[in-house]
């Protein structure tokens, strides 16, 4: 595991830099102002399964069968009145439980960019800092688990940080999916008793070094500190424990890293985390993209179709807003090295739970897919559908450390069609 924050790299014996941001929480936090009176939640967390690298819509949830753009990729039938692509069995199968926007739109095809805005609803500019979705997300609703992160990012790093919220509200990276304790795990000999010990030496010594150094960073470092000690006590941490499930669940999600990340999802907002996002990646297919891709439907199906067959059994589906998405999508021109270049004049999001609607489709292309026939979908659309499932108001201004207050979305329409 480590912090996303300042790209920190955590083994056990630094593990005390969790911090969930490092030592300028003072610096950054922000102040509160309210603008409109909060709106009704629908939802209580989210799970993002992130395609990173940008999954062809062609190979998943637009295909174009028999059309010279849409390559040898089949179709099969959701029965809700639309297709996806073959290879999404499983999922098929739960077309009711989830709907699909055919018609994200950004015009923006480079990955760093692209992945900032759909991480934080705000194109990336050189004079502000915005927080990841799941900061946000985390700030505003609350911790439900003492000593368990609000965001919680597996698989992959996202590259997005707190922004100008507080440092201990930054996506905390775990690497690790087939053994997500092992980095806070104890080491061998070291008693909880012996824990306290080290504890106590060390605060003295910070107590004692602040005498000298009255700096507010000095004060965070030490709180992060504390952080990272309350996380390894707290009694929730067995949430990352994954072998703790059942044969039936586990053998449900499948033995690929996706699918224990699914998994792992599901048991983090079982236990009161408020984001968690599962990255599948390698989805950058100029060559070989349906070879490549068809490995990697094999993981997304199974994957996917578990989380939500799970979460609803378990009555967290309700509450639980699942989204599918990635930067941008490819493009319709196959090139000649069999692959799919970079797309973002039209591309799908899946979204289901947390009281989105299922079995519609929002948006349509053309039969080649080159275009956007009908209700093109801007990305702040998508922002503006979460935050209103959350019950999180777009118009909060935040006064930031960029000298200038800024509100939590600059723009957007919740989605009526899905709501």
């Amino acid at each position: 595991m480590k912090d996303h924050c300042k790209h920190c790299s955590l083994g056990r014996r630094d593990f005390v830099r969790i911090a969930f941001g490092g030592a300028v929480a003072g610096a950054l936090a922000p102040r509160f102002a309210f603008t409109q009176d909060a709106v009704a939640a629908k939802a209580k967390s989210v799970i993002l399964l992130w395609m990173q690298g940008a999954a062809s819509q062609f190979e998943t949830w637009d295909p174009k069968p028999g059309t010279e753009t849409g390559g040898p990729t089949k179709a099969i039938d959701t029965g809700k009145g639309y297709s996806i692509a073959a290879g999404l069995e499983r999922v098929a199968k739960l077309a009711g439980k989830y709907s699909v926007i055919r018609t994200l739109n950004s015009n923006d095809p480079n990955h760093e960019t692209a992945r900032y805005l759909l991480h934080t609803g705000h194109r990336r500019i050189e004079t502000a800092d915005y927080p990841h979705l799941g900061s946000l997300i985390s700030s505003e609703l609350g911790m439900k688990a003492e000593g368990l992160p609000g965001c919680v990012t597996l698989g992959g790093d996202s590259g997005i940080g707190s922004g100008y919220l507080p440092p201990d509200t930054a996506p905390f990276f775990v690497e690790k999916l087939d053994k997500p304790t092992e980095d806070i795990a104890l080491a061998p000999g070291t008693t909880k008793w012996r824990l306290d010990d080290r504890e106590a030496l060390l605060k003295a010594q910070n107590d004692a070094f602040r005498k000298d150094h009255d700096d507010r960073k000095v004060w965070e470092h030490q709180k992060a500190g504390e952080r990272a000690l309350a996380l390894i006590r707290s009694p929730h941490i067995k949430a990352f424990d994954v072998d703790k499930e059942p044969d039936e669940t586990k053998k449900l999600y499948g033995t690929t890293p996706f699918g224990r990340g699914c998994l792992l999802a599901r048991r983090l907002v079982q236990a009161g985390t408020r984001f968690v996002e599962v990255s599948l990646g390698d989805w950058d297919t100029h060559a070989d993209n349906f070879g490549r891709t068809g490995k990697l439907v094999e993981q997304l199906d199974p994957g996917f179709a578990a989380l939500l067959t799970d979460l609803d059994r378990q009555s967290m589906l309700a509450d639980t807003l699942v989204i599918c998405l990635s930067e941008f999508g490819r493009t319709p021109r196959v090139n000649l090295a069999n692959g799919r270049d970079h797309f973002s004049k039209a591309w799908p999001c899946v979204l289901a739970g947390g009281g989105i609607a299922g079995g519609r489709v929002v948006g349509k292309t053309n039969a080649d897919g080159t275009a956007v026939s009908d209700r093109p979908v801007p990305v702040g659309d998508l922002h503006a559908t979460i935050y209103k499932q959350l019950g999180i108001d777009p118009e909060k201004k935040f006064q930031t450390n960029f000298g200038r207050p800024v509100k939590v979305l600059d723009s957007g329409t919740p989605i009526k069609e899905l709501l």
